[in-house]
């Protein structure tokens, strides 16, 4: 009858946690788990508790590695462990006995062993260790057994992962080279006691020419630069500056030197600094090529981003009567941004002057809008009035420009309420027309956050005026996805007699369906407003 019972709600769903109802169907109720079976929610409820506790590893009886390959089954002995006594844990050592490797290498199984490695005594955990330790590098390779060896790193004593440390130090250069491999020695550049580490760290600086321009093995050495001794990392910082400029350029090494940039020692930082801008006119060449190259723009940003100002004075001499050029190379205009951000306002001038010849043309240019941008956010007024000028000079058609736009949206928002100001009066008339198009629906939301209240009521009056056509811009704008959401802000901010207006429009005019927008959609907006006003 029992059995009967349990058998009707075992009907195709998949379990959450194995649970039994009664003693007698234990077993036969944890292997209905198994096959992904799984009660419904009022037997959940009313057995769950009950079942998991009183269940054991020894309910499991033959099915132990098959419950441990399976999702559900695997989160089960987890939990299970977390609780369980001594007694049931060596029970359940002895159901893995002989299937460690199998299991360390399936994807629920590895965090069984995981699990068992944490929460075992001593005893258990040496047979476990024993049985890994005859695939350690297997392991270590794997893209599940690598998380079980370091596992094992983490929670075995010395004398039990001997062993399996002799066989890591006998095989680093394969382990660094390897998509998983690479986690295990990081793992111990970061946790292992220093004789552990010292075998790695040897290996490591005797091969560091080869592992720099390796995906992996430059990832190891970037770890080693982090979470090393300065002694550590002078033997590779001494061998990379001999050759900056090649290691620079390389996609993998470049991230090394970064590396190096950010936690070396100021004296490590110039003698790499020194092999690039440090010896006159042909490493000021150096400079220039760095930065106009897709990884080596990236150390001269950190350049600028670390150095001294002495040596930020020297990246400027490189930049001289070449700043527009690079404002228009796609990796050169990075470059000059985050010089204008970390110079000092002298500098900040000399970069400005070159610039300001060019305004316009950057600032519809794909890179050289970066530039422009970056000069607004990061220099004061008074050093880009002229800039501004220009800017103020060209409102409708930065307005409208693809890259030109951004300029405006960022002049907004960095810009001075009387900048702003300008911007509001522009957005009239034809240009209202559009508002509905993506760039000057950007241009409206950056006013209706940023604008002052008479400018946000300035632009409420503008989108809710009839252009000539018989309909406002407002309607045009909730047609279209973002703009719609720009309406919705304005809405919020509006006063209440603009707020009424606005509604009034929104009901009284018919808004036919569109391929962006449907009619029920635009109910649906007035609805959600008027409940907003009522509340």
């Amino acid at each position: 009858m029992i059995n009967r019972f349990i058998r009707n709600f075992l009907n195709g769903q998949h379990i959450i946690h194995k649970i039994r109802q009664v003693q007698t169907v234990r077993r036969t109720f944890l292997h209905q788990c198994i096959k992904n079976e799984r009660p419904s929610a009022a037997v959940l409820s009313l057995g769950a508790r009950a079942a998991f506790s009183q269940s054991s590893f020894a309910d499991l009886g033959n099915h132990v590695l098959e419950f441990a390959q399976d999702p559900q089954g695997s989160s089960f002995i987890q939990q299970k462990l977390k609780r369980a006594s001594p007694t049931e844990k060596a029970q359940l050592v002895d159901a893995l006995r002989g299937h460690v490797v199998t299991l360390a290498l399936h994807k629920s199984g590895s965090h069984v062993i995981r699990a068992a490695l944490e929460s075992v005594d001593k005893t258990s955990q040496i047979e476990i260790t024993n049985e890994l330790s005859t695939q350690v590098l297997l392991l270590s390779l794997h893209e599940y057994g690598n998380w079980v060896i370091r596992s094992l790193l983490d929670h075995c004593t010395e004398q039990q992962k001997c062993h399996v440390l002799e066989q890591l130090h006998g095989n680093v250069l394969s382990l660094v080279t390897d998509k998983y491999g690479v986690f295990v020695i990081r793992h111990l550049i970061e946790h292992g006691l220093p004789e552990d580490r010292e075998p790695i760290m040897r290996s490591l600086q005797e091969n560091v020419l080869s592992l720099v321009t390796n995906k992996y093995g430059s990832n190891v050495i970037e770890h080693l630069i982090e979470h090393g001794l300065p002694e550590d990392r002078e033997p590779i910082m001494r061998i990379l500056q001999d050759d900056i400029m090649k290691y620079a350029q390389d996609k993998f090494a470049s991230n090394v030197i970064l590396k190096c940039l950010i936690c070396g020692t100021a004296e490590q930082k110039k003698a790499l600094f020194d092999n690039v801008c440090g010896g006159g006119p042909q490493t000021l060449q150096n400079a220039r090529q760095l930065m106009a190259d897709e990884f080596g723009s990236h150390v001269i940003e950190k350049f600028f981003e670390y150095g001294t100002d002495d040596q930020k004075a020297q990246l400027v001499d490189a930049l001289r009567g070449h700043v527009l050029t690079l404002a228009l190379h796609k990796y050169g205009n990075h470059v000059i941004g985050k010089a204008l951000e970390t110079v000092d306002k002298a500098s900040q001038i000399e970069i400005i002057n070159e610039i300001s010849a060019q305004v316009i043309p950057l600032s519809f240019h794909e890179y050289g809008n970066w530039v422009i941008r970056c000069l607004l956010e990061h220099c004061t007024e008074q050093q880009t009035r002229h800039v501004l000028e220009q800017l103020h000079g060209n409102l409708l058609s930065l307005v409208t420009d693809k890259y030109g736009n951004h300029v405006i949206r960022d002049l907004i928002e960095h810009g001075l309420p009387e900048d702003r100001e300008s911007i509001v009066r522009s957005l009239q008339g034809d240009v209202m027309k559009n508002a509905h198009h993506l760039s000057i629906s950007f241009i409206i939301d950056k006013c209706v956050v940023f604008g002052t209240p008479e400018q946000k009521n300035a632009l409420i009056d503008q989108v809710c005026a009839d252009t000539g056509s018989g309909k406002s811009p407002l309607l045009k704008m909730m047609k279209y996805p973002f703009g719609n959401k720009v309406v919705l802000k304005m809405l919020n901010v509006a006063d209440s007699a603009r707020r009424q207006k606005m509604m009034l429009i929104i009901k009284t005019v018919p808004i036919k369906s569109t391929p962006n927008r449907s009619p029920e959609s635009l109910t649906h907006t007035v609805q959600a407003q008027q409940r907003g006003g009522a509340e």
